[in-house]
């Protein structure tokens, strides 16, 4: 029997992507999936296209919330599912992501699954890969590793177990459950598929995100790091996770994409974007 997946999608007056983002979730075809939307009160046409499809839903609801990480908190709260994940959206999943997971979680030694990304732009076109590798715990904490949240899932019992989402950050809420799963050595695996879309557009982001993030990263990491990100002793971590993710590249068979990546990243040294292809590293 397929395990339950709890999706969460969390929306404000985002009609121009929803209904992608929904139908993406729904044609997934996955036998045992429950999927929640959370609105915010939304006034751009979205509500329509949520009735659309309330009969394929678990549930919905559409009231002021306290901001994204608010609105997940609570359609956690309303899932049944052992295998937790959110989708924003104007994000989206690719066909037999949710089969992909739910295979790779089915073993009971699996608490965290993730695969691999596309960024595209607002009318779909792809504008890079993020391709990942196994979980290298000290590499995430340091910076020498990444997680695409669109792409990760994890146990409800692991969720529970780490406090759930923490709504008073504005952007790193993510980030931050993400590493309390590796503060409690939550066990991950890689399924070497691309799972997830993350869109990049201009209103998916605000003049004042980066210096936001750049605060929420710095404010998580003081509370849970044993030692300083800027220290030498991290700069070894994270340095040599990038080794082994060259590493495990090349066994991949990812080495030349990973080689097709130095442009982009030398463009990122002095980017304010905080996704996407030319991000910069915070």
């Amino acid at each position: 029997m397929w395990p339950r997946i709890t999706v969460v999608t969390p929306s404000y007056n985002q009609a121009k992507f929803l209904e992608a983002t929904i139908r993406s979730v729904l044609d997934q075809g996955y036998p045992n999936l429950e999927y929640i939307v959370m609105d915010g009160g939304s006034t751009d046409g979205s509500l329509e296209i949520i009735r659309r499809y309330e009969k394929h839903l678990a549930g919905w609801v559409s009231e002021k919330d306290g901001g994204a990480a608010d609105a997940i908190a609570k359609g956690f709260s309303r899932a049944t599912g052992t295998i937790l994940a959110y989708l924003n959206s104007d994000d989206l999943y690719l066909p037999g992501s949710l089969h992909a997971i739910g295979e790779a979680m089915r073993d009971p030694a699996v608490d965290v699954a993730y695969g691999n990304t596309y960024w595209i732009d607002s009318g779909g076109a792809i504008l890079g890969e993020r391709r990942q590798t196994p979980f290298a715990r000290m590499g995430y904490l340091y910076g020498g590793f990444d997680l695409q949240q669109p792409a990760t899932f994890w146990t409800r019992d692991l969720y529970l177990k780490c406090g759930g989402i923490d709504p008073s950050y504005l952007f790193a809420f993510d980030m931050d459950l993400f590493v309390r799963f590796a503060k409690q050595r939550a066990r991950f695996k890689h399924v070497n598929k691309f799972v997830a879309s993350f869109r990049i557009h201009p209103e998916s982001k605000s003049s004042n995100d980066f210096a936001i993030c750049e605060r929420e990263l710095r404010r998580l990491r003081e509370a849970y790091l044993p030692f300083p990100f800027r220290s030498f002793r991290a700069s070894c971590f994270r340095n040599l996770a990038r080794i082994q993710r060259t590493f495990w590249y090349t066994l991949q068979g990812d080495l030349f994409w990973l080689i097709s990546r130095f442009p982009d990243r030398i463009r990122a040294r002095n980017a304010t974007v905080i996704a996407g292809p030319q991000a910069r590293r915070m």
